[in-house]
C-alpha cells in the first residue's frame, strides 16, 4: 500500500469514529479526517493537472519557436491554457489557506503542534508568488498587473491584441507552468507528511474516547463485575 493510500485509509477509519467536530476548510460541515483526506486528494489532483498543463505549454512553445512567430489560429488554445494556469495557481493557494485552517483546528482540539506546518504552507505561498513575479518581470510583464485572478485574466486578454504581447505571456506561462509542477510536488509531499501526523492524533484521541465511553457504558449497565451491588 502506498503512503497516500495508507493515509486515506487511516482518514476513513478516523472519520468513522470522529466526534462531530468540524473543520472550516474546503468542505462545509466536514469532520477533520474528511477535510484532511480532501486536502490530500486535492493536492494530488493539482499536481497532476500542473504536469499536464506544462506538457501542453511546452508543445505550443516549441511550435512557436520553430515557426519564429505565434500563428493567430493557435492563440485561442494558448489563451485557454493560460486561463487554466491562472485558475490552478488560485486553487493551489486556496488549498494552502484551507490546510492552515485545518492544522490550526487540529492543534486546538487534538494538541498536535501544527505551527511549523502552517509556517511551511505560508512560506510555500510566498515562494510561489515571488517566483511568478520574477517570471513575469523577466518577459517584460508587470507583476503588479497580475496580483488577482481577475487582473491576470484581463492582462491575458490585453496581450492578445499584439504579437509581442502574445509571445510574452506564452513565454511567461511556459516558465510558470514548469515551476508550478515542482512547487506542487513539494506541496504534495508536505501535505502528505503532515496529514499522517494529524490523522494519527485524531485516531488516537477517538480511540481513547471510545474506550472511555465503553467503560462508562459498562458501569451504567452494571457489568463491571460481581459484587458491584
Amino acid at each position: 500500500m502506498t503512503l497516500k493510500k495508507s493515509i486515506v485509509a487511516l482518514g476513513a477509519i478516523a472519520a468513522l469514529a470522529s466526534t462531530p467536530a468540524h473543520a472550516t476548510g474546503m468542505i462545509a460541515g466536514a469532520t477533520f479526517p474528511e477535510q484532511i483526506v480532501q486536502e490530500l486528494t486535492a493536492v494530488e489532483q493539482y499536481a497532476t493537472q500542473a504536469q499536464q498543463l506544462q506538457a501542453q505549454f511546452q508543445m505550443v512553445y516549441n511550435q512557436a519557436m520553430n515557426l519564429k512567430n505565434l500563428p493567430d489560429q493557435i492563440w485561442p488554445n494558448i489563451a485557454g491554457q493560460l486561463q487554466s494556469l491562472v485558475t490552478l495557481v488560485g486553487q493551489a493557494q486556496g488549498l494552502t489557506y484551507a490546510s492552515q485552517n485545518t492544522a490550526a483546528g487540529v492543534q486546538a482540539q487534538y494538541g498536535v503542534n501544527g505551527q511549523s506546518y502552517q509556517a511551511n504552507l505560508s512560506q510555500w505561498n510566498g515562494n510561489l508568488t515571488s517566483q511568478i513575479q520574477q517570471a513575469l518581470n523577466s518577459y517584460g510583464l508587470q507583476a503588479q498587473d497580475f496580483q488577482t485572478q481577475q487582473q491576470a485574466l484581463q492582462q491575458i486578454q490585453n496581450a492578445s491584441q499584439s504579437a509581442t504581447g502574445r509571445m510574452q505571456v506564452l513565454q511567461a506561462g511556459n516558465q510558470i507552468s514548469g515551476m508550478l509542477v515542482n512547487q506542487l510536488q513539494g506541496l504534495q509531499q508536505t501535505i502528505m507528511t503532515n496529514s499522517q501526523v494529524e490523522l494519527n492524533a485524531v485516531g488516537a484521541k477517538n480511540a481513547q474516547d471510545l474506550q472511555k465511553n465503553q467503560i462508562n457504558q459498562s458501569f451504567l449497565n452494571g457489568s463491571t463485575g460481581a459484587g458491584f451491588y
